[in-house]
């Protein structure tokens, strides 16, 4: 059994799941290496414009599997590290929509998966955890990165601290989420969500979530960088089909 299902869930959109339920889909080397490779080949298909990061048997991930971390000495844990930035890196650099739908648990390394993608489904019933402290590790999978740029330095502060988890309407309320829906209906959301991006201008789309990931710091960084960016999109085939759309009153048609 594949620990990594891969299927299209829709036309261009492509859903990428963890496939150990009996693990409630805890990352292992395995499980990050097939995901590694699955999100690559997603994100060099041209047949596909956006990605669902989805589940099985009814939860997201339950974290990084204890069971594989026995035995790691510095070594081979920097090691371990370096291979699940791999992961980290193209999630966050990707150019292409990703979305995921989070239902039951995504804590730890799977909390962090989450916030690496453009928006987050979640049910009610689902959770945000950052349980790591509970098991004598520091937060990995780019957490201290992501989560501020989330909720605030404040309120990240104070979930990592605690150990926390955030649920359902709560973890919409404060940004850690950005869409509630029922259970069992966050891949059907999520797959919604991804074909509404997926529609959007691509070439001006992946300048836009490049310019978000820089986050500039100052007014002048900020126009410098949307002077660069808005000249590229001046000459693109992009705008002619907006603007043609735009004066004839219709869909416009960016693929």
């Amino acid at each position: 059994m594949s620990v990594v299902v891969k299927e299209i869930a829709a036309p261009g959109i492509a859903k990428i799941a963890i496939n150990r339920p009996g693990k409630r889909n805890a990352v292992n080397p395995e499980a990050r290496n097939a995901l590694i490779d699955a999100v690559s080949n997603a994100l060099g298909d041209d047949k596909v414009h956006a990605i669902v990061i989805g589940s099985t048997g009814g939860h997201f991930c339950a974290g990084g599997d204890i069971d594989s971390m026995a035995n790691l000495d510095v070594v081979s844990g920097r090691i371990r590290m370096r291979e699940n930035h791999r992961l980290v890196r193209l999630l966050a650099e990707a150019e292409k929509p990703v979305v995921a739908g989070v239902e039951g648990f995504a804590v730890g390394a799977g909390a962090g998966i989450a916030l690496l993608c453009d928006s987050i489904v979640l049910t009610e019933s689902g959770a945000l955890g950052f349980p790591f402290f509970r098991i004598g590790l520091t937060p990995d999978y780019g957490i201290l990165f992501t989560l501020a740029r989330r909720v605030g330095h404040a309120k990240a502060r104070q979930i990592l601290l605690y150990a926390e988890m955030r649920k359902g309407q709560n973890a919409v309320d404060i940004g850690l989420a950005d869409e509630l829906v029922p259970d069992g209906q966050a891949e059907a959301r999520a797959i919604e969500r991804a074909q509404e991006m997926a529609a959007m201008p691509p070439h001006v789309f992946a300048l836009t979530k490049r310019h978000l990931a820089m986050e500039p710091q100052s007014l002048e960084e900020a126009l410098e960088m949307e002077a660069m960016s808005q000249s590229l999109a001046f000459v693109g085939s992009e705008l002619e089909e907006g603007r043609s759309a735009f004066l004839e009153k219709r869909k416009p048609e960016f693929r």
